[in-house]
């Protein structure tokens, strides 16, 4: 297989892509509009929550939305009307992408697995439906997070307290596409990488603590007449941390 060359770039269309990488042979760069439906959320009508043709329903809001995971500890509910639910309402497979908050927060998002039933998204979180099986959502979810991520800054709005972009300018955001021949190999690579990172960062959060409560007792066997200049301090100091 052939290594890296410069690809078709995308053409200009009045946005700041920055500058578009080189891609390895038989990947492309497409639009996200290219690649999946887009749509924004339901915006909360607070003179017709009490609506008795509304129906509740939980909703996904930006605090839900993290970039590579989704929290969903403290879900609120809304009361939309049924078709609005319907037309809404989350598949597994969606791609969530923040709209605004702080400049941090656009793009970020990650992939509905179905968690909780019925369940739509706000205004403020937009939604990537695959189209056909182009890209696995999770390499889509993977670039919206990295390279989409300074794309948004770069072609959103600042206020004064907030950030946003538009959906408009949202599926306009660079995709780089695989082939789909070596996408599930990708996602498997990726997602190992990913857990080794993460075993490495719970173990160094582990050997912080361990190192913080060694240091303690070092302090508190010192300043209490305790160590005496051998090697049973090691063993005592360790007693006193329980590590």
């Amino acid at each position: 297989m052939s290594g890296p060359r410069e690809c078709k770039l995308l053409p200009e269309i009045g946005i700041d892509d920055g500058v578009s990488s080189p891609l390895p042979h038989g990947w492309q760069w497409l639009r996200l509009d290219d690649v999946a439906d887009v749509a924004g959320g339901v915006t909360k009508d607070s003179k017709r929550q009490s609506d008795p043709a509304f129906v509740e329903v939980p909703y996904l809001r930006v605090a839900n939305v993290q970039r590579g995971h989704l929290n969903l500890d403290n879900v609120a509910t809304i009361r939309v009307a049924p078709k609005k639910a319907d037309a809404l309402r989350l598949q597994p497979g969606d791609v969530l992408l923040n709209e605004g908050g702080d400049r941090d927060k656009l793009a970020r998002g990650w992939i509905w697995e179905g968690q909780i039933d019925r369940c739509i998204h706000q205004n403020h979180v937009f939604r990537a439906r695959v189209r056909g099986g182009l890209i696995d959502p999770r390499l889509l979810s993977w670039a919206a997070n990295t390279l989409g991520a300074p794309w948004a800054e770069r072609n959103g709005k600042q206020t004064t307290n907030l950030a946003s972009i538009s959906l408009s300018k949202i599926r306009l955001m660079p995709i780089p596409v695989p082939p789909r021949e070596i996408q599930p190999g990708l996602v498997q690579q990726i997602s190992d990488q990913l857990a080794g990172i993460d075993r490495l960062a719970k173990q160094v959060v582990s050997n912080l603590a361990r190192s913080q409560a060694l240091r303690s007792s070092l302090l508190e066997a010192a300043f209490s007449g305790r160590l005496i200049g051998r090697a049973s301090d090691v063993d005592m100091v360790e007693e006193l941390a329980g590590v």
